[in-house]
């Protein structure tokens, strides 16, 4: 039995070249770096505003919103900007427990609080 339609295979060889690969390559690399990446951290972000909101009026405590931010940062797929941001949020960690057990005020906290706040917030630029 001989098929009606016959597709030669000359058809299918340029796929089969350097460069096509090449270029699949590259474009499988620029998509695999860039999205997931960016929308998990801003997906983070998202979460973490509404958080701080929370531990600004009193719902959630401020050692509770870092602990919970490390747990969210070190799930994240890695890069600079997780690191960073993974960096400032064990030191605010180490400050909110610090207020909660009482070794410093409330204004120092504050203070230090808007002061790594200001860091990150400029080394993410």
């Amino acid at each position: 039995m001989t098929p009606r339609f016959r597709i030669s295979a000359d058809i299918l060889r340029p796929l089969f070249t350097p460069h096509a690969w090449a270029a699949l390559a590259l474009l499988g690399v620029l998509l695999g770096c860039s999205s997931p990446r960016d929308g998990a951290l801003e997906e983070f972000s998202r979460w973490h505003d509404s958080a701080h909101a929370q531990a600004q009026a009193g719902a959630l405590s401020w050692s509770e919103l870092y602990k919970q931010s490390f747990d969210r940062l070190t799930a994240l797929p890695p890069s600079l900007q997780q690191d960073t941001r993974l960096e400032n949020t064990v030191l605010l960690l180490s400050m909110a427990r610090k207020f909660e057990a009482n070794e410093i005020s409330a204004q120092q906290f504050a203070a230090e609080r808007t002061d790594i706040e200001s860091q990150l917030q400029a080394r993410l630029r």
